[in-house]
């Protein structure tokens, strides 16, 4: 496999998540804010929000701009006591909703404006979202495990997806072009992978991996036309799924996240202390190579300089941001992050990262700040203060 030939440079922009999450899934200066909008609780008059990151807690949303490491704006109007899941930005780049579970509500943004535009009523305990197509965002309501399916221009949920078998579960949703009108959801009270048509909003089938524990993580190789299924709840395997006859055709010896590399030839695994990579154009899913990161690895993203694929995960169990050489598979740089919450009793920690246009962002909970990294340099830009308990953020391109 010559993974060199078919390198190309990308920006990757990744959903941000809660501090705390379900078996590991769970996301300003005051003059300075006014100089860059005359009204900055509500975020008017304003220059668009290309090329920076927002930033929630519970009382604001900060916009950072990641070159200058400060926070040029804030919407606060009518925020208060939030609680935030992902936040997703529209295929057009005008628009960014965010899962907020303290009312049960998805928020829209203007991204021109930096306004909240909209507040759509969802099933509670909402953790993920998703935009399969241009016209839908698909927020995933835990505690009734049913997708809500929204109208991106109206606004308003036209659709509910039943997707667990027991109304209820922790649940993402495994969408690529390859499948039509075909998607598949996890649940983590339910050993098998739901089929779902995309069209008629409705779960058609499921895929049974077993007779016990649920699914979680999922991923998908375009090159082998393969799906991957976690086995969560302690079964610790990774189902195999051929996406063209929807059987299982192999079960993997791990369990945690999965990354695809931006050339499609490798699928990155997040495991407790270590970040496995799979052969993704096979279909064996051969194990290419393991790399050992103490501190409990999180989210992956990518990026590529001078020819070198790095990739980036800020830790859970410690302070800092790991950067791997994906080609060399080791470890070449930790960086300081912050530190995120631990409470006591917890049973799995998670710690957002999303990266987009060369930098890499983390929210540090306990020290309410949000890391920005020069992934090009590998080191830290500056901790930008915003406010206690930020846990969510998601970056607009430039």
């Amino acid at each position: 496999m010559d993974r060199a030939t078919d390198r190309r440079q990308f920006v990757q922009v990744l959903s941000g998540g809660l501090a705390i999450g379900l078996d590991g899934c769970l996301g300003g200066d005051e003059d300075e804010t006014e100089e860059n909008g005359e009204n900055s609780e509500n975020g008017t008059d304003t220059e668009g929000s290309a090329g920076l990151s927002y930033a929630f807690d519970p009382e604001t949303i900060g916009l950072i701009d990641p070159g200058e490491g400060e926070v040029v704006d804030e919407i606060t109007d009518g925020v208060e006591g939030y609680a935030h899941g992902d936040a997703v930005v529209t295929n057009d780049g005008s628009q960014l909703f965010v899962i907020e579970t303290s009312a049960s509500q998805v928020l829209v943004i203007h991204i021109e404006t930096r306004e909240i535009t909209a507040e759509v009523p969802m099933g509670p305990a909402g953790t993920h979202m998703y935009h399969p197509n241009d016209e839908e965002m698909w927020a995933h309501s835990d505690a009734e495990g049913t997708f809500y399916v929204i109208d991106t221009t109206d606004h308003e949920v036209v659709e509910t997806v039943e997707a667990g078998l027991g109304a209820e579960g922790h649940g993402k949703l495994l969408y690529h072009e390859d499948f039509g009108s075909t998607g598949y959801a996890t649940n983590v009270n339910d050993p098998a992978a739901h089929v779902i048509d995309m069209d008629a909003y409705e779960r058609i089938d499921s895929i049974e991996l077993g007779d016990e524990g649920g699914t979680h993580y999922k991923g998908y190789s375009p090159q082998a036309s393969l799906a991957y299924f976690e086995r969560s709840g302690g079964v610790g395997t990774t189902a195999v799924v051929d996406i063209e006859s929807n059987e299982v055709v192999d079960e993997l010896d791990l369990a945690g996240g999965m990354y695809l590399t931006p050339d499609e030839q490798l699928l990155g695994n997040i495991g407790e202390e270590e970040i496995r990579f799979l052969d993704a154009t096979s279909e064996d899913s051969d194990e290419v190579g393991t790399v050992g990161v103490e501190g409990g690895p999180d989210a992956l993203e990518y990026y590529e300089a001078d020819g070198t694929l790095y990739g980036f995960t800020a830790n859970t169990m410690s302070p800092d941001a790991t950067v791997v050489d994906v080609d060399e598979l080791e470890v070449v740089d930790r960086i300081d992050a912050g530190e995120i919450e631990r409470p006591e009793n917890t049973h799995s920690l998670h710690r957002s990262g999303v990266s987009g246009d060369g930098y890499f962002f983390t929210p540090a909970s306990a020290d309410g700040t949000v890391a920005v990294i020069d992934m090009a340099d590998r080191e830290l830009i500056e901790y930008v203060p915003v406010e206690d308990d930020v846990d969510t953020v998601q970056y607009v391109p430039e």
